[in-house]
């Protein structure tokens, strides 16, 4: 196994996916796919708002969750006010 990993570590591929921020990008985005399904069940089956109103409210409330977090952990560029 550590033969494995320093392997990894030598290629450039590798080092991509042993980075942190790799790491951030995946379980960020692991969170927000299951949010997205969350919500959208939330506000489809159990609140009655129609399908478009609701993908709509959700898909831009997650873009913007997205880039808040992705920012949060320095993954993308600086969130500055």
């Amino acid at each position: 196994m550590k033969q494995l990993v320093e392997r990894l570590r030598t290629t450039s591929v590798g080092r991509l996916f042993l980075d942190k921020k790799f790491f951030h990008y995946t379980w960020i985005g692991i969170v927000i796919s299951v949010l997205n399904i969350f919500l959208l069940w939330l506000f489809i089956d159990i609140l009655g708002i129609p399908t478009v109103i609701s993908s709509t409210i959700v898909v831009v409330g997650n873009f913007f969750l997205r880039y808040v977090l992705l920012a949060l952990f320095k993954v993308t560029g600086r969130l500055t006010y």
